[in-house]
């Protein structure tokens, strides 16, 4: 819908402008957040940072094994031509579930290098998450990536001007619809955060949240690029995954904490 704008006579990229401002604005969240959980500002936005490095690593890495074969493929254009190979395959295409996991890895490992709690940080570093995302989504909607299936109106808006979406046909605005739903589980998380006895149960808030909705607009989306493996999509059967992990995490707490209370 809006690929570009112009700011102070320069063409700017509308998706990149928006995560750049979805990212200050978490950043600022979260360090606004830190006193309330007597946590140091300075810790937080280290762990931010490198977690934003460890996002992109991430996101870019599972994106590079969705389309696995069309890069073993085209591989001999890395040394014939390397700039249209390297256009291809790093400019774009980035998948949430491993900028999820580059994300937590990359903050966990700073957390170890600087010798503190990974967990004491969720409460404010976990809420911005979605928020930062709501963002993105806001991006791919004015870019016409990651769009939905074709549906008439009024429900279907058609792009004009998509880099990704195909133009003038009607399509479902998934983009929002996750936009929006990522904004409802931002505002939950800030609520949970302050009244949750235990921080490390935040992540997993979070992911019993996200996970579902995420599983349920696959269903809606139109681009093929993200991947399918069999009946569902990449991020469906992560979607999955996620869920079992976490549910399996909190009952085997659970029985760790019966089997103290007997032995006690």
């Amino acid at each position: 819908m809006l690929p570009t704008i112009t700011l102070l006579g320069r063409t700017l990229p509308t998706y990149g402008m928006l995560a750049i401002a979805g990212i200050l604005l978490g950043l600022l969240l979260a360090l606004l957040r830190c006193p309330r959980f007597g946590l140091s500002r300075d810790d937080a936005a280290y762990l931010f940072a490198l977690g934003g490095v460890g996002a992109l690593i991430g996101a870019k890495a599972l994106y590079l094994l969705t389309v696995l074969p069309a890069l073993i493929t085209d591989l001999p254009l890395l040394w014939q031509e390397p700039t249209a190979f390297l256009a291809q395959y790093l400019s774009g295409g980035m998948v949430f579930y491993g900028g999820l996991l580059g994300g937590i890895l990359g903050a966990w490992g700073a957390a170890r290098y600087f010798k503190l709690r990974f967990s004491s940080f969720f409460p404010v570093l976990i809420p911005v998450l979605p928020l930062v995302h709501a963002f993105g989504r806001l991006g791919c909607f004015c870019v016409g990536c990651c769009y939905g299936i074709p549906a008439g109106p009024p429900v279907g808006i058609a792009f004009s001007q998509a880099l990704a979406a195909p133009n003038g046909v009607p399509l479902l605005p998934v983009q929002l619809w996750e936009c929006g739903a990522e904004l409802v589980i931002f505002a939950f998380l800030l609520w949970y955060a302050g009244r949750c006895p235990e921080p490390r149960r935040i992540l997993g808030a979070y992911i019993l949240a996200y996970a579902p909705v995420r599983f349920a607009l696959e269903f809606f989306r139109g681009d093929a690029v993200r991947g399918v493996f069999g009946p569902l999509s990449t991020s469906q059967w992560i979607s999955l995954a996620a869920v079992a992990a976490v549910l399996l995490g909190r009952w085997y707490a659970k029985r760790r904490r019966q089997r103290r209370a007997c032995d006690t």
